[in-house]
């Protein structure tokens, strides 16, 4: 019996990530059913047996409802929330392998600022901040603008060791994006295209920008010269 504790943990401590990464969405969903199974209690069945709505089944509705009637309606905000995905997860995965120090703080500083983003464009955090507290908009996106200049100045000999090109693109079309916002653009498709057009443009080429840079750090076991865009 000794044993098997020992072997557990053992194995535990070997897998402790990915432990962590089930655990991480094991515990929310047990406490909601938690709450959900004692909220029932609370409020009993009604007189024909039946379930009465309480507040968590309503919260458990609403989570998993899906968003929208149509389904195309929304496709291309989701399409640009996925592709966000990309990039970040080659660059924890690639941070993950590549020995060299100064190149995997860089792709961890990069993935750490591309999951802030895409956490303020998937929950829509800015425009909850200035609706509900009245931050203005700019002052968010003015945090992300400072912590990229950051990373950009600081790693600035290691990004010049990337195709960084691609990343020069991206980062003006994703800025074109941000700009448009506030700016009042007449019409609706002109501003549709710069906004959202600009940004899943902009994502499409620093997931290649991320992609090269992958490969190239993944085939070679120093920091890689600089590839020619084409």
């Amino acid at each position: 019996m000794l044993k098997f504790w020992y072997s557990l943990y053992h194995s535990a401590k070997a897998h402790r990530t990915a432990l962590l990464l089930n655990l991480a969405v094991i515990l929310p969903f047990g406490l909601l059913t938690g709450y959900i199974k004692l909220s029932t209690l609370l409020n009993g069945y009604s007189s024909g047996r039946t379930l009465r709505r309480s507040v968590g089944i309503d919260l458990l509705i609403t989570l998993f409802s899906e968003p929208y009637a149509i389904p195309y309606e929304g496709i291309l905000t989701e399409v640009s929330e996925i592709v966000w995905c990309f990039p970040i997860a080659l660059c924890f995965f690639t941070a993950s392998l590549v020995s060299h120090r100064k190149l995997r703080n860089y792709l961890i500083c990069v993935s750490i600022l591309l999951a802030l983003l895409l956490l303020d464009d998937a929950f829509r955090i800015t425009l909850i901040l200035h609706f509900l507290l009245s931050i203005p908009k700019v002052l968010p996106y003015t945090l992300y603008v400072v912590i990229g200049i950051l990373i950009l100045t600081y790693f600035q000999y290691t990004i010049l060791q990337t195709p960084y090109r691609w990343l020069i693109l991206a980062i003006g079309l994703m800025s074109i994006s941000a700009i448009s916002e506030f700016i009042p653009i007449p019409g609706i498709g002109t501003p549709i295209m710069l906004e959202d057009g600009s940004k899943l443009l902009g994502l499409v080429n620093l997931t290649i920008y991320i992609w090269r840079l992958a490969r190239e750090v993944l085939t070679t076991p120093t920091v890689p010269h600089p590839i020619k865009m084409r």
